[in-house]
C-alpha cells in the first residue's frame, strides 16, 4: 500500500518544521544543507515508519544521497535525467528520496527531494533535476524543492507531481 501524496506531503512540510525547531543552531550558523536535510530525513523516517507499522506496509525507505539507480555508471543516470551531461556525480542523486529499495518502478518511488539555502546558486539545476525523477524511468509520484531561509523564517516549497 502506498501513502496518498496530501499524507506525504503533510509528512515532509512537518518533518521540515520539526527541523526548524529542533535543530535552529545549524540555520542559525548556516551549516551545510547536507546537515540539515539529515534532520528532515530523520524525522521523515520517523512518520513513515509509524505509518507503515499502523498500515502493515512495511517497506519504505527514506534515504539521503541516494545512488541505486545503476551502481558505477553514473554517465547512463545522466543521460536519462535531462540536462545533466557535464555535470558529476554529486550534482546527480537527490537530497532525499522516500522508497522502497525492492524495486525501481512508479509503485516503488515516491517523493524525491532538493534542498537548498536560500541565495545558493544552482536552483534551476536541481528543478531540472527533479523534473528528471518525476518522469520516466524513474516516475517519482512527487517532488519537492525546498528553499530554507537564511534567517531562520519558513521556507519556500516548489511541489513537482507526476
Amino acid at each position: 500500500m502506498q501513502p496518498d501524496e496530501a499524507l506525504v506531503r503533510s509528512w515532509l512540510q512537518s518533518a521540515v518544521e520539526d527541523a526548524y525547531e529542533g535543530e535552529r543552531q545549524l540555520f542559525q550558523e548556516r551549516a551545510h544543507e547536507r546537515s540539515v536535510v539529515f534532520h528532515i530525513a530523520r524525522r521523515l523516517a520517523t512518520r513513515v515508519e509509524a505509518w507503515a507499522c499502523d498500515a502493515n506496509s512495511a517497506g519504505w525507505s527514506v534515504d539521503v544521497e541516494y545512488d541505486r539507480w545503476h551502481p558505477g555508471d553514473v554517465e547512463w543516470l545522466k543521460k536519462r535525467l535531462r540536462g545533466l551531461d557535464g555535470h558529476d556525480e554529486s550534482d546527480v542523486y537527490p537530497d532525499l528520496i522516500l522508497h522502497r529499495r525492492s524495486g525501481s518502478s512508479a509503485e516503488h518511488n515516491l517523493l524525491v527531494v532538493e534542498v537548498k539555502k536560500e541565495g545558493a546558486r544552482g536552483r534551476e539545476h536541481d528543478l531540472e533535476k527533479l523534473r528528471g525523477f518525476v518522469a520516466h524511468p524513474f516516475s517519482y509520484r512527487l517532488a519537492a524543492f525546498i528553499t530554507l531561509s537564511a534567517d531562520g523564517g519558513e521556507p519556500l516549497w516548489h511541489w513537482i507531481a507526476d
